[in-house]
């Protein structure tokens, strides 16, 4: 993810057909590209997107004629000409192929040509705890919350709900990952039509993010969790559902990893994703549930009460 960030300006469109076309881009540009949507004022812009209704205009014309950055015209009409030959992206999309060549004809060639510049790395305070608490302080009211392959949400404090950006539903970031006040123009960089719940989405997008694994407590401490994570792809929905029932009673992490035989990295991995959606936090030994048994207990007498805890939860959730 530490590609070029391409800035991308949508103008004269709809918000329906405004969110059809990012979806659109995103599976056309490599992904070595993050993208940026932009307003059409910025002067980092690389590529505009323009109702051929305001093409001809005096402002959309001077800002082409001083950038000469490529232009990709929308129209409602049905045309013949490929995009290769009039600049022309017609409604509703069926040519994929011809904007995939324009893509790589025009955009990425100009890229390509730009002279370059010194990159500015934007310093930020660490993700770590502080941060993670600071961001999700109800006083923010909306953040814009990015990386460096630009707009991920906007989210609200305390609705506690995330609007996404269209072509970043399923994602990952890493430690570029940021926030400032959202504004006006940032909402045009999300889709509005579902609002998420803020505390699930980002559990999930910090449970696929693997640079946040050292934000966990070491192997040795305990944690409790205060609700189940909701996974938002099945393939994730067992293991989950297993580490939610540990850690729901409180436990501690190297305990959990030799008793589901897995590794403490993937331990470590949800307890990072629900510390940083603000579920649960360490507790001392005294607080756990886990497997709490008396020290006499036999060993196994402590497998059968394993197999039937973990029986239990297969049935309850059919796994």
């Amino acid at each position: 993810m530490n590609g070029h960030c391409i800035n991308i300006a949508i103008s004269g469109i709809s918000l329906k057909v405004s969110d059809e076309l990012k979806i659109e881009l995103r599976k056309t540009i490599p992904n070595d590209f993050g993208i940026n949507w932009i307003n059409i004022s910025d002067p980092n812009l690389d590529l505009l997107l323009i109702n051929e209704n305001f093409f001809d205009t005096e402002g959309i014309q001077r800002i082409i004629q001083q950038k000469q950055l490529p232009c990709l015209k929308i129209s409602k009409g049905h045309g013949s000409c490929r995009i290769e030959e009039n600049n022309t992206l017609y409604l509703p999309f069926q040519q994929s192929d011809a904007l995939k060549n324009w893509i790589h004809l025009r955009l990425l060639s100009y890229i390509s040509h730009q002279q370059p510049e010194d990159e500015v790395i934007s310093n930020h305070n660490a993700v770590n705890e502080k941060f993670l608490e600071d961001m999700l302080n109800p006083e923010n009211a909306r953040l814009h919350l990015f990386d460096d392959h630009g707009t991920l949400a906007i989210i609200d404090t305390r609705s506690q709900v995330a609007w996404l950006e269209p072509t970043r539903t399923q994602t990952q970031t890493n430690h570029s990952f940021n926030y400032e006040f959202a504004t006006t123009f940032d909402f045009t960089k999300v889709s509005r039509k579902i609002e998420y719940d803020l505390q699930d989405w980002l559990w999930n997008l910090f449970w696929h993010s693997l640079e946040f694994q050292q934000l966990a407590p070491n192997e040795n401490e305990y944690f409790k969790i205060e609700y189940w994570p909701q996974p938002t792809q099945s393939t994730d929905r067992k293991i989950t559902l297993l580490l939610s029932a540990c850690f729901i009673q409180g436990a501690q992490l190297a305990q959990v990893a030799t008793q589901l035989r897995i590794p403490i990295q993937t331990v470590q991995q949800f307890v990072s994703a629900c510390m940083i959606s603000n579920n649960g936090g360490i507790i001392p030994a005294t607080e756990s549930n886990y497997l709490k048994s008396d020290a006499s207990e036999q060993p196994v007498e402590q497998d059968n009460f394993l197999n039937k805890f973990f029986g239990k939860i297969r049935r309850r959730f059919g796994l």
